[in-house]
């Protein structure tokens, strides 16, 4: 199927590496002027030129102002925006009651302030796109909470809050979705899976396999997984999709309507 992404233009933030690098990579293998964006800028550099992205904006989204500026150097670099991807870092792992208020400022500023900046910057260029896409990446824990990650239940369900809002706020000019990913084989899992290890006096390769034992398809996701459904739900292929929370999680959460 041709997914008619050629010369789109696309932003895709926390890019640089693991999953936001393979969406980015995805959608430039479809012919989408991508640019990525990051911290780091020898990583960016990098992925930029692995990828063959169009080019790269610097960043760390958890300060304030950042991901408005990174949405405004993207469209001023490409001339506008028709997709982008707002994948933001996580917070610090562990149950709510041992967080300190340093960590939940953190937590708010780099999961929920940073999504809603960079979506708020996005809409004067997406609504003038002839297929304007909007999308977020989020967690598992919007789904089905989890004490290990609680930072992250409370700030990433606030950030499906806010796209369901946009999708009815956008429609039709703009589509606006939630991807919502299970355990994927990423060095963000890799140091979840160390932490989770000394928490409980386990092996890392015991705490791997406990997750994959809770994963229907009985195995870690590959990156390019996820970028795939991205890659789609950018495209204007995609035409009748908006206000949707879809999962790629291998069947994961079995609660969930």
């Amino acid at each position: 199927m041709d997914l008619a992404l050629h010369g789109r233009r696309a932003l895709v933030l926390s890019s640089s590496s693991g999953l936001g690098r393979a969406i980015a990579s995805a959608l430039a293998r479809e012919g989408a002027r991508v640019i990525i964006a990051g911290r780091d800028e020898p990583r960016l550099r990098q992925a930029c030129e692995e990828i063959s992205a169009v080019g790269w904006v610097k960043g760390d989204l958890a300060e304030r102002g950042v991901a408005t500026r990174l949405v405004h150097e993207a469209a001023d670099a490409l001339g506008g925006l028709d997709s982008v991807v707002i994948n933001t870092g996580g917070g610090t792992p562990g149950n709510l009651g041992a967080t300190t208020s340093q960590a939940r400022d953190r937590a708010y500023e780099s999961m929920l302030r940073s999504a809603l900046d960079a979506a708020t910057a996005t809409v004067p260029f997406l609504t003038q796109s002839v297929s304007g896409r909007l999308l977020f990446i989020t967690a598992r824990s919007v789904i089905e909470p989890t004490t290990e990650l609680a930072l992250s239940s409370v700030f990433r369900s606030g950030v499906a809050a806010a796209a369901r809002s946009l999708a009815l706020e956008l429609a039709p000019r703009v589509l606006v979705n939630v991807v919502v990913p299970g355990r994927f084989d990423t060095d963000a899992y890799h140091r979840f899976r160390s932490w989770l290890a000394k928490e409980r006096g386990m092996t890392e390769a015991d705490v791997t396999a406990r997750h994959v034992e809770e994963i229907p398809l009985g195995r870690l996701g590959r990156a390019e997984e996820l970028a795939d459904v991205v890659t789609f739900l950018c495209s204007p292929r995609a035409s009748y999709i908006t206000g949707s929370v879809i999962r790629v999680d291998g069947g994961t959460v079995t609660a969930a309507g």
